[in-house]
Parts: C-alpha cells; structure tokens; sequence
C-alpha cells in the first residue's frame, strides 16, 4: 500500500474525501477505489519514471478512441489541473497516478451458471474482436505517446529464467520463433495483452474491459493466446468437477470471429502464444533451487512440450 503522503495528493488533486478510499489490489500497480459525487473510480499508482507519462497518455488516447466505438471501457478521469495522468515522488521514488470511472456488472464466478456460461465465453471473445477490428482504424493523437511494442524479452520472462538453463533455451527459441512472424494490418495492432477474467466485468450481455496499463502493439492470436490460457488456468473446472475446456475454447473463438476475421494460419499460432504464457507463469513463480513439486511439474511439462495451464 502507498504512504498516506501520496494518498493526500491523489485526494486534493482528484477533490475527493480521503476518507471514501479503499484498498483493492496491487500487481505491478497498486489500485484504489474511492467516492465523488455518488459515483466509484479506480485510482491508480504506478511506480515508474516521468517519463512513461506519455507511454499512459496513449493508454488514455486509446480507450477514448475505444469508447466512441461503442466498446465498454473505463474512461480516465481529469485531475483539478485538467491533466488525464500526474505524478509526483515519494521517498525519493517517482509515481504516475490516473484515475478511472468504475464500471457496472459483475465479475466472473466460475460456480455461479450466470457468470461462466457459454455466453459469457461468446461476449469475450466477441469484445476482443471488437477491439482488434477497431485497431486497424486507429491513428494516435501524435506521434510522442505512442504504446510500446512486443519483445517478449522483458526481464520477468527471460533473466528469471536463466537460472533454468532447458526452460531458458525453449524460451528463448519460443520469442525467435514469434518475432519471426508476420505483421499486416490484419494481424497485427494495438491489443489489450491482458483481457484475462479479472480484466472485464459482466454487464447482462455485455462486457465491460479495464486494466488496459499493459496495452501494446502485438498479434492478435497474441491477444487471443493470452485471455484463453488464463481463462483455462483459472476457469477450466468448477468445484463441482465440471470441464469448461472445450466450451470456452469453442464459443470464445465463435465470438470472436463473428465480429472480427482472422485466417486459419493466425488460429493455428494461438497455442504458440498459449505456450509463449505458460513459460511467462513459470516465470513469474520462479524460484532457483526451490524443490516445490509445482515447480518442478511446471518446469517438465515445457521441457517435454506440454501445455499445461
């Protein structure tokens, strides 16, 4: 959690009650929510240079671009100083705050029938095909805040991996192999890289995205890739021992392609993505010499070509 110094600028810079905020999570960003005038926002603080305000800056250009198009996003709020992204230090650290309208709907509930159904399934995979189609229209505000592109080396996937030598090589062999790939206007634009379960909300028929801080310029089978091993890491069975496997595959990808087209060369890449995640989760636990049976499994089954989530 932040200092009460930087939850003290958020307020005055935001003019709402300090009082009305509540923690909610922290990942590579630490999120808030608070009240102003009878409405919810998310308020959250990143800890990184100045200078990534412009890289936040096209997170903003894009969603409102997103929102004009009829697509459910969070929309960022304006600061007293009408500025969409701030910062500040604290303890001699810098941080970029933004602030979001809360959106409506429920989350996800893999043993709720209404929130993990094959509609659901559809609708994700249907807003995902919303926003790819839209990306190929989509022209910056200027050309200085601009999103990064994908490398797939970054230090969580590969320097973590280093102490793994078999996964290290696979890994590395893996983001050849993508960076060797194709890129046309119908493969290849702004995504998401992260509409896993916890990034939507479900509002009746229709879903809502947010969590857009780790957008770039990607694949779109990249995008795909990524929501369906997450939906299978997390969603694959209920508690009662059903197998959504099948059914989310299948009705996520009819959604998706009913709104957006994407050839049979682009969907037979989606498991070298899929795969591509699985070493990022390995990545992410990571841990030399640990002798965790988990760890351990993990590891085998990207030695021995498995997917497993």
């Amino acid at each position: 959690m932040v200092s009460d110094n930087l939850l003290d600028f958020a307020s005055k810079n935001y003019n709402f009650d300090k009082n009305t905020l509540h923690f909610i999570c922290e990942s590579t960003n630490q999120i808030y929510m608070f009240n102003r005038d009878n409405r919810s926002y998310i308020l959250r603080f990143s800890q990184r240079p100045v200078e990534n305000i412009r890289n936040i800056r096209a997170e903003m250009d894009w969603l409102y671009y997103l929102a004009k198009n009829n697509i459910g996003v969070s929309l960022p709020l304006s600061a007293d100083n009408n500025e969409l992204v701030i910062s500040t230090e604290d303890d001699g650290k810098p941080y970029i705050i933004s602030v979001f309208e809360a959106l409506p709907g429920k989350f996800w509930n893999k043993n709720a029938p209404e929130l993990w159904n094959e509609k659901i399934f559809f609708n994700w995979g249907k807003v995902m095909g919303d926003i790819h189609r839209l990306t190929k229209n989509y022209f910056p505000a200027n050309d200085n805040d601009l999103r990064s592109e994908f490398t797939g080396h970054n230090a969580l996937f590969l320097d973590n991996m280093k102490n793994c030598p078999a996964v290290y090589k696979i890994a590395e062999g893996l983001i050849n192999e993508i960076m060797a790939l194709p890129k046309d206007k119908d493969s290849y634009g702004l995504i998401h890289y992260d509409i896993h379960p916890w990034n939507f909300i479900i509002d009746g028929e229709r879903i809502n995205v947010f969590d857009f801080d780790d957008s770039l310029y990607g694949w779109f089978a990249l995008d795909i890739g990524i929501a369906l091993y997450h939906g299978l890491w997390w969603g694959r069975k209920n508690d009662v021992g059903h197998d959504f496997t099948n059914e989310l595959i299948k009705h996520f990808i009819d959604g998706y392609l009913s709104t957006n087209r994407l050839n049979d060369y682009w969907i037979s890449k989606i498991p070298l993505f899929m795969k591509y995640r699985q070493i990022c989760k390995l990545s992410w636990f990571y841990k030399p010499d640990h002798e965790d049976d988990n760890q351990k499994e993990r590891i085998r089954n990207i030695e021995n070509g498995i997917s497993r989530v």
